[in-house]
C-alpha cells in the first residue's frame, strides 16, 4: 500500500524548517547601498518557521489569518505548527517511507510520531492533546473546497491529509492517557479502567471521523473501529476492554 502523505504534505515540510529562506530579514546595517524595507506577514512567518520557533509562528499566523481570513493558504501552516507545539513529530511523519497497514496496531502505528508521557502529568498531557484538537480545529474552518482531494487548491490534497493524520493522533494521544501510569509515566493498561464516557465519545468519533475522511490513515482507523466494536457493550465498556487487553 502506498504511503501518499509525503508528496503531499506541503505544509510539514515549510513548518520543519525545509523552506530554505533562513536569510529573510538579514540586512546588513553598515552599507547604505542596501535598502532594507520591512518584511511582509509571510515573510516573517517564514523566518518563525525557518528557525523552528513555532510559538512565534503560531502568533503570526493567527494574527495573519485574522486580518485575511479567505487567505486559506496560511491554514495548513498553522494547524501543521500546533500540531508541531503539541509534541507530535512532523519530521517523522513528513520522511516516513510506507504506509500504515489495515491490521496493525493504531497506538503502535502512532506511537513513534506522539509526545512521550513520561515525565508529564495527565494534565500536562492533556494540554498537548488540547493542542492537537486545535490543529484539527484549523483544518476543518477550511472551506470544503479547499480540504478535499478533488479541490483545485494546491493545499487541498495536503489539507485531507493533515486532517485524517490529526484525528488519528489525537485519538491516539487520548488513549495513552489510559494505558499509561502518569506517576511512572510508564504503559500500564489497568488505567483503561478510569475510562468515562466523555473520553470514550470522543476517541470513537476521531476514528470514525478519520476512517471517513480518506486520508492515509483511513485504514487503521476502520480496522481499530472495527475490533472496538466488534465487543458488543458500549462505546465505554468496548474501548475500556479494547485498551485494556
Amino acid at each position: 500500500m502506498r504511503y501518499v502523505v509525503c508528496p503531499l504534505m506541503v505544509a510539514f515540510f515549510v513548518a520543519i524548517g525545509s523552506c530554505g529562506r533562513s536569510n529573510l530579514g538579514k540586512c546588513p546595517g553598515s552599507s547604505p547601498l542596501v535598502k532594507c524595507t520591512e518584511l511582509t506577514a509571510d515573510e516573517k512567518i517564514r523566518q518563525a518557521l525557518d528557525q523552528q520557533d513555532l510559538a512565534t509562528a503560531q502568533t503570526l499566523l493567527a494574527a495573519a489569518i485574522a486580518d485575511e481570513p479567505d487567505n486559506y493558504e496560511r491554514y495548513p501552516l498553522l494547524a501543521a505548527v500546533y500540531a508541531g507545539l503539541s509534541g507530535f513529530d512532523l519530521l517523522a511523519i513528513a520522511s516516513a517511507s510506507s504506509s500504515p497497514g489495515a491490521g496493525g496496531s493504531i497506538m503502535d502505528t502512532m506511537d513513534a510520531f506522539l509526545p512521550s508521557p513520561e515525565g508529564l502529568t495527565q494534565e500536562e498531557f492533556r494540554a498537548k492533546i488540547d493542542l492537537m484538537g486545535q490543529a484539527i480545529t484549523i483544518i476543518e474552518a477550511l472551506p470544503a473546497a479547499f480540504r478535499a482531494t478533488s479541490g483545485t487548491d494546491k493545499f487541498a490534497a495536503s489539507a485531507v491529509q493533515q486532517l485524517g493524520i490529526y484525528q488519528t493522533a489525537q485519538a491516539s494521544m487520548y488513549m495513552k492517557l489510559f494505558t499509561t501510569d502518569f506517576n511512572t509515566g510508564l504503559p500500564d493498561l489497568t488505567q483503561a479502567a478510569n475510562l468515562t464516557a466523555e473520553d470514550a465519545a470522543a476517541i470513537m468519533g476521531l476514528l470514525a471521523n478519520a476512517a471517513a475522511g480518506g486520508g492515509a490513515f483511513a485504514d487503521i482507523a476502520t480496522s481499530t473501529l472495527a475490533s472496538i466494536n466488534s465487543l458488543g457493550g458500549t462505546d465505554r465498556d468496548n474501548l475500556a476492554n479494547f485498551l485494556g487487553s
